[in-house]
């Protein structure tokens, strides 16, 4: 029998409500970046604060959920001591990745929100909100390289030198 995640929100939903979350998280991070400007700053507020509503909805659900569940929160220290134990599963390096863009991101829509009250804080953070972007981009080349470089890479050697074949 296999064990179940406990909590509130489980299985196929938990799954389906995470994409959910990603893609508005991801969405409203790219308009919000590209809305900078004066011309559409109405917009990139929006988006930012929309932002800053998916990073506290993720960090609520994250707490609610249970162990085994999707959505709990990424705890890298753990995973790292479960993959040293021999623990196999997944790379630590999706939790740890995952605990630095919620905190990267979070930080940019926190310093957002702020900048529209106390207005030194602009600087910082479209500081942040640019360095963001390397983590970002180094989070999409680790997904890619996880899930399609790995497999092409194994399938290399056959296609360099192809197997014997037994006459028949």
């Amino acid at each position: 029998m296999t064990e179940r995640p406990s909590g509130w929100l489980t299985g196929r939903s938990a799954m389906t409500v995470l994409k959910a979350w990603h893609a508005a998280l991801a969405g409203g991070f790219l308009v919000a970046y590209f809305t900078a400007g004066e011309d559409y700053f109405a917009m990139h507020q929006f988006a930012g604060y929309g932002v800053l509503a998916a990073i506290v909805a993720r960090l609520v659900l994250g707490v609610m959920a249970g162990e085994r569940s999707p959505l709990r929160l990424p705890r890298p220290v753990e995973a790292v001591r479960r993959w040293r134990a021999g623990g196999g599963g997944r790379s630590p390096w999706f939790a740890l990745f995952a605990a630095a863009l919620l905190a990267a991101v979070g930080l940019v829509a926190l310093t957002g929100a702020l900048a529209d009250f106390v207005p030194r804080v602009e600087d910082p953070h479209e500081a942040i909100a640019e360095a963001s972007l390397w983590l970002i981009g180094g989070h999409v080349a680790f997904v890619v390289w996880m899930y399609w470089g790995r497999a092409r890479l194994a399938a290399l050697p056959s296609a360099i030198m192809p197997r014997k074949r037994s006459l028949p």
